[in-house]
């Protein structure tokens, strides 16, 4: 459901011992944060993830119309958030 205050925000989380089973729970974690939260009525969109095993850094991306919707899925699926920064699309 895309609004005028839509938004792309980059997340990122650091996660001790970090591999490619971790990374696919903290996805499907977060997706269904996503998912519920959109049927109460939020905004949001999940977009991809991706994780960079070596550095224990987990990434996701999402559309919302604010950083304080991000907060929300992250605390909903119980997944620790390091950095969330808008994402502006190059020229």
């Amino acid at each position: 459901m895309a609004t005028s205050n839509e938004r792309t925000f980059f997340v990122e989380s650091y996660v001790s011992n970090l591999d490619e089973a971790a990374a696919a729970t903290l996805s499907a974690r977060l997706r269904t944060a996503v998912d519920e939260l959109r049927q109460e009525g939020c905004a949001l969109e999940w977009l991809r993830s991706f994780a960079f095993i070596d550095e224990e850094t987990f990434v996701w991306m999402l559309t919302a119309d604010d950083s304080d919707s991000v907060v929300l899925v992250n605390e909903r699926a119980g997944v620790s958030c390091d950095h969330v920064v808008e994402a502006f699309p190059g020229g």
